[in-house]
């Protein structure tokens, strides 16, 4: 049997620190059947430049102005000729057996959509931590991952292009395009298959990313993915208590997001989707809110104590460090 091309699809955007990196991974692959594509989306930095001096090693495709990833997406899925397209955002990066593991571990099992677990390389002021996995639970069902908003990220995933060609492709201008083509894929009956070792690193963190720039705007619309799943579900007779669960997870994991900026949306996030998220509640959560203190009210709390607990700590601090008298207890 001959072993499968695949394409290495990049849509890239005003790039220039990291898609040299992207590149170099996507070519550094053990599997000898592949592309590299690249969708250059418009970019006004240097990211054509650096691109330009891959030569012939990588196809670069120019688009005009900036359509947004989808649009770069479709591009490259378009002109693959890869059986199979690896997707690699232009800030992320493979290991280099990424690939010829996770065929090798499907082995002869039909898939239409393969996924590993992702390597998350979390970044802070002072740099990059080790990579560490993100576990996904033995035997997962997909539908389970994703109303739980755990999914894995896209690089850790492989597609069959005729599957993705047949559902349609990616949505441009739809603001969470990977869970609404996720969520397409599922309701059309892809066949999803799960491979043990990871391979793709996905970079979180980083305040110039685009991620962490749209998240006011990406939390409601997953949230409104999720209810448009959850409706779907019911409709097709598939809403199982273990689902409920995985979206009571999702919701609350984005409501954490809103604790952290907008306390005030997190006490009406729990008011929307309270159904869900109350049965699987922090016991923190759920004693600060049967005090009746709303999320609000406990951030101003915190707000206020503060300084309080500032100067608490400096003078404990100086206790311990004061030598100790002589003939006084240690």
């Amino acid at each position: 049997m001959t072993a499968p091309l695949v394409t290495i699809g990049i849509p890239a955007y005003n790039r220039e620190e990291w898609i040299a990196q992207a590149v170099e991974s996507a070519l550094a692959q053990t599997w000898p059947h592949k592309e590299v594509v690249v969708a250059d989306d418009g970019s006004t930095d240097r990211t054509r430049e650096i691109m330009e001096g891959f030569g012939d090693r990588i196809r670069l495709l120019s688009l005009p102005g900036n359509s947004g990833p989808s649009s770069a997406r479709n591009a490259i899925l378009e002109s693959a000729r890869g059986e199979w397209i690896q997707w690699l955002d232009s800030d992320d990066y493979l290991l280099p057996q990424k690939i010829e593991t996770q065929l090798g571990e499907v082995g002869e099992e039909s898939a239409d959509v393969l996924l590993s677990a992702s390597l998350i390389e979390q970044w802070g002021s002072e740099g990059p931590t080790p990579p560490w996995t993100a576990h996904l639970p033995d035997s997962p069902d997909p539908f389970y991952l994703w109303l739980a908003f755990w999914f894995p990220q896209i690089g850790a995933q492989l597609w069959r292009r005729e599957a993705l060609l047949r559902i349609g492709g990616w949505s441009p201008g739809h603001l969470v395009d990977d869970y609404e083509l996720y969520a397409r894929a599922l309701q059309k009956g892809l066949r999803f298959r799960f491979t043990p070792s990871p391979g793709a690193v996905y970079r979180m963190g980083r305040h110039f990313s685009w991620t962490s720039s749209k998240l006011r705007q990406l939390l409601p619309a997953h949230n409104q993915e999720t209810e448009a799943m959850l409706v779907w579900l019911m409709g097709e007779g598939r809403m199982t208590p273990p689902l409920a669960q995985a979206a009571g997870i999702g919701f609350f994991q984005r409501l954490g997001a809103y604790k952290q900026f907008d306390p005030a949306e997190a006490d009406r996030q729990l008011a929307r989707y309270g159904e869900w998220i109350w049965p699987v509640l922090p016991s923190r959560d759920r004693r600060l809110l049967r005090l009746g203190l709303s999320y609000a009210q406990a951030a101003q709390i915190k707000a206020a104590s503060k300084p309080w607990l500032t100067r608490l700590e400096e003078f404990f601090r100086f206790l311990r460090r004061r030598p100790v008298a002589e003939g006084s207890l240690p």
